[in-house]
């Protein structure tokens, strides 16, 4: 599937009062982010760079899903330092024929405030599935970006 034939999901976007290099440093450890993402029970890597495979074991911490498990896998395909910027194929087994990506960008606004933008884009799905999958990625987004701001306070 060509990334031209993606439909957009969401895309959740946040302002963080730190400066773009903090976000960065934590939003880049690519594997690393057990330290800041709520529910990840564990994270382990396979590889390194473009292609190296992320898979998290996973437990809602808030929200209609509470406390419901699984695991999910995440393949980096882009990573751009300059432009704050990444971008993961995500398999979940919720959506086992789902091709789908999450990219996150951060821009900066001034010496101590960056702006966050976490996208969703993937094949085509039911109305019905893009419904709920769109109501679990806000959700899920925005806590990330809360989450990612308070360990910089």
């Amino acid at each position: 599937m060509s990334t031209s034939s993606l439909v957009h999901y969401t895309t959740v976007t946040r302002d963080v009062d730190a400066p773009i290099g903090q976000v960065w440093g934590l939003v880049a450890g690519f594997g690393a982010e057990k330290a800041w993402y709520p529910g990840a029970k564990s994270v382990s890597l396979e590889g390194f760079g473009i292609g190296s495979v992320r898979t998290f074991n996973y437990v809602y911490p808030a929200g209609k899903n509470k406390g419901q498990e699984y695991t999910f896998s995440e393949e980096l395909t882009e990573y751009d330092a300059s432009k704050h910027s990444m971008t993961f194929q995500v398999r979940r087994p919720d959506y086992p024929n789902m091709i789908a990506f999450g990219t996150t960008v951060l821009d900066s606004l001034g010496p101590n405030k960056t702006r966050f933008r976490w996208i969703a884009e993937g094949s085509p799905l039911p109305d019905e599935f893009v419904a709920v999958l769109r109501e679990d990625l806000n959700e899920r987004f925005d806590g990330l970006i809360i989450a990612i701001a308070n360990q910089l306070v």
